[in-house]
């Protein structure tokens, strides 16, 4: 065995504990993980082994896990992880799915109606009036069911006062069944995100002025994974 790979099972420490009762979840059961750059897909199955379930990580999971954590439940462990590396997990019976974060990506657009140039230095400032739009908590009553998404962007503009344009990808995605109830839009959207509608389900939201404003800027922001590494140490 070479040191290379001597060095990285060594680093590749996972102790499973028992747990206190046959019938508690798999993911209550105590880890102790002690990872140094190990692969996800390692890292992944290195808990799925000693929880006793199947994984599957998603080819676009690729951050490197630098992780400590001892005597903890498997699900604290998997938390801990996928911060770090910027990744979700889910456990549907005995298999563990692990696949890339949804993020909200922002950009500003500036845009002027009918031809009109817009002033940079204003629409910057007017664009934070937009920004704070997405950390006000929308109305109690905005559960959708089915609802079609013109139904949704009406709904959303109303709550916030500007025009609001929820469009999919995936063009057969035509209608939007999600509680948007007591929540930020911002919240909102990552959850979105995170909702598994189609392999092409990729959102697209954009909030702006009202017709007839034309020095607040559109903000368009954009669903869709994100791997982002960052260590985590939990004792």
């Amino acid at each position: 065995m070479n040191r290379t790979l001597r060095a990285t099972l060594l680093s590749l420490l996972v102790v499973a504990l028992p747990g206190v009762a046959l019938a508690q979840n798999a993911t209550a059961k105590k880890v102790t993980l002690d990872l140094n750059g190990v692969a996800p897909a390692a890292a992944f199955k290195a808990v799925a082994d000693a929880i006793g379930v199947t994984v599957t990580v998603d080819a676009a999971v690729t951050e490197p896990v630098d992780i400590t954590v001892r005597n903890v439940s498997a699900k604290t462990a998997l938390n801990a992880v996928c911060e770090s590396i910027g990744c979700q997990w889910t456990l549907t019976g005995k298999t563990l799915v692990v696949k890339p974060e949804a993020a909200v990506k922002v950009g500003v657009v500036m845009r002027g109606e009918g031809g009109v140039t817009v002033d940079k230095t204003k629409a910057k400032a007017r664009a934070q009036v937009v920004l704070a739009a997405f950390k006000q908590k929308l109305p109690s009553d905005m559960n959708f069911e089915n609802a079609p998404l013109d139904v949704v962007n009406t709904r959303l503009s109303e709550a916030l006062n500007m025009n609001v344009q929820l469009t999919c990808k995936d063009a057969t995605v035509q209608t939007l069944t999600m509680d948007f109830s007591d929540r930020t839009l911002q919240e909102a959207l990552k959850s979105l995100g995170e909702q598994e509608v189609g392999p092409n389900a990729a959102w697209r939201l954009t909030i702006g002025p009202q017709s007839g404003d034309t020095q607040t800027p559109t903000i368009a922001i954009m669903v869709g994974p994100k791997t982002v590494k960052k260590p985590v140490t939990k004792r």
